[in-house]
């Protein structure tokens, strides 16, 4: 959120952004059919815990402990506000470039001599943490960890004391994953001139320090616990799963619990109203998932009880490389990612978190320049789409054709035990009230759900995702009427009543306006 402070130079910026973009958005309408019984394409069960988090290695601490060294009860219910909607366990990825690159002192007495508070991540081998780091696993009750171990170097003598002192302190039950490695493209025993050399050496090292972790911690030998490959987004044809497994991974198969992806949705960030617009785009985000789902295919046909993870997720890979993110705009895109990825069989995204970035749903404590705790405007995707999934875990997602060439109009439905019981459209078409001027209000599309004669359903209560700003905005993001603020410590508090009941006629159908950058829920 943009601070008091803060707001006459926010406002400028989004002058001077939209001027440079034209309204794009009209009114229009859709008819879409929908069928009350889950069809044959439709995805596999939604994870309950679908929803993640990941922390960049020292941004963690400072997400778990406020600003007195108290436990951080502004972080804690923000995440529980996401997992109470769909009775799933908390899954936290802690780790990253610079974890990966640093070391572990047994003597160090500070949790990390890179304070995140005050500095930026550390991606050169510069981090080094101690014991006191390990104590903030302690500070989520009922959630479970992916575990990032060092794998860069060639010598583990300190990714093993890394892994004991971690592990000991989390608790071998609150273990989700013991991540090895992230991004080995990136690493300089990685060929990156001959690929298939890069994989083979892949393949023969993670088996090998699987195994010296196993030796050093017993209580790992025998469970499906280790995670493999976390493939930089970038470089995400260059370590595939398939070629990995058959050069090696398939012998230690069976110790795999997760495969894990990051993905960015590009490089550098929109620097414009038009550029944001094709960012968000359903067509691109379909276009970009397309690099990862021959991997889905793979596990599922040779490995099927190993999921597909995005373990590390983004926007912008970098944060803040243009003039726009992490608005309204953002967030939307956020959902349709998240939904999209439900389609193909994707098993959990989790959402980068780190502190003195941009990428982040909220910032936990306030940094060295002064910025203050606050809730991000990409969080608000998070209460939506857990609300989509909905609890039980019997939730099958499949998509409708909205009949748009534009890819700023989408829609799917959840099925549970196949049924039909939930709908979420979204309109991605950019507005703001300065790019749009006419008189009015917003744009909207009519959507025409029909088919819903043998729902049973009578009414359709229909919740908004949106901002009175529209899409540039910062503040002001509401989901069900509903705010979180650090004020309110992370606890949800209803500040706006936009939520209606509509009737379903007698021949099955119900229309819902969705404005121009907005997206709602439709529950049957």
């Amino acid at each position: 959120m943009i601070t008091s402070s803060n707001s006459v130079a926010a406002a400028a910026v989004i002058l001077a952004i939209v001027s440079r973009g034209s309204c794009q958005c009209q009114n229009g309408t859709r008819t879409v059919s929908v069928s009350v019984n889950a069809p044959s394409d439709v995805s596999q069960k939604v994870d309950p815990s679908f929803p993640g988090f990941a922390f960049e290695q020292a941004t963690f601490y400072n997400y778990s402990f406020d600003s007195q060294g108290n436990s951080n009860v502004f972080s804690q219910n923000l995440v529980n506000a996401i997992l109470n909607r769909t009775g799933g366990t908390p899954l936290l990825r802690v780790g990253g470039t610079s974890g990966d690159a640093g070391n572990f002192s047994s003597t160090q007495q500070t949790p990390t001599n890179f304070p995140a508070d005050e500095f930026g991540p550390q991606f050169h081998g510069n981090l080094t943490i101690g014991p006191s780091y390990f104590k903030a696993f302690k500070n989520w009750p009922g959630a479970k960890f992916e575990f990032m171990v060092p794998f860069k170097n060639t010598s583990h003598s300190h990714t093993l004391n890394w892994a004991e002192a971690g592990t000991k302190q989390i608790g071998i039950d609150n273990l989700c994953t013991l991540e090895i490695g992230n991004e080995p493209t990136f690493y300089p025993w990685f060929s990156k001139t001959n690929n298939t050399a890069g994989v083979e050496t892949y393949a023969e090292r993670y088996p090998n320090l699987q195994d010296q972790l196993k030796q050093r911690i017993p209580s790992l030998d025998g469970k499906r616990v280790f995670q493999a490959l976390d493939t930089a987004a970038n470089d995400a044809e260059d370590l595939m799963a398939k070629p990995a497994f058959e050069m090696g991974l398939n012998d230690v198969a069976s110790s795999i619990r997760q495969v894990g992806f990051h993905y960015y949705q590009g490089h550098p960030g929109p620097h414009t109203f038009d550029d944001l617009q094709g960012w968000i785009r359903h067509s691109v985000t379909v276009k970009n998932m397309s690099k990862f789902t021959p991997n889905i295919q793979y596990l599922q046909e040779n490995h099927p009880e190993i999921g597909f993870a995005f373990t590390e997720t983004g926007y912008n890979v970098g944060g803040g490389g243009g003039d726009l993110g992490n608005n309204l705009a953002t967030a939307l895109w956020a959902v349709d990612f998240q939904l999209y990825g439900m389609t193909a069989n994707v098993s959990r995204v989790s959402w980068q978190q780190i502190l003195r970035g941009s990428l982040h749903m909220w910032r936990a404590v306030e940094t060295k320049e002064g910025l203050p705790p606050a809730v991000a405007p990409n969080y608000y995707s998070q209460p939506f789409v857990a609300d989509f999934i909905g609890k039980g875990g019997q939730t099958q997602v499949a998509p409708l054709d909205v009949s748009d060439s534009d890819g700023t109009l989408v829609a799917y439905a959840a099925y549970e035990s196949g049924k039909l019981a939930r709908v979420a459209v979204l309109n991605l078409s950019l507005w703001t009230p300065q790019n749009c001027t006419a008189a009015g209000p917003p744009p909207h599309v009519g959507f025409t759900l029909e088919g819903l004669a043998t729902s049973g359903a009578k009414q359709a209560r229909v919740h908004h995702l949106t901002a009175p700003d529209g899409a540039l905005a910062e503040d002001g993001l509401t989901y069900a009427g509903f705010q979180w603020t650090f004020e309110n410590k992370g606890v949800e508090q209803r500040v706006r009543n936009d939520s209606s009941v509509l009737d379903i006629d007698g021949e099955g159908t119900v229309t819902v306006p969705v404005r121009a950058s907005s997206a709602v829920m439709i529950v049957l």
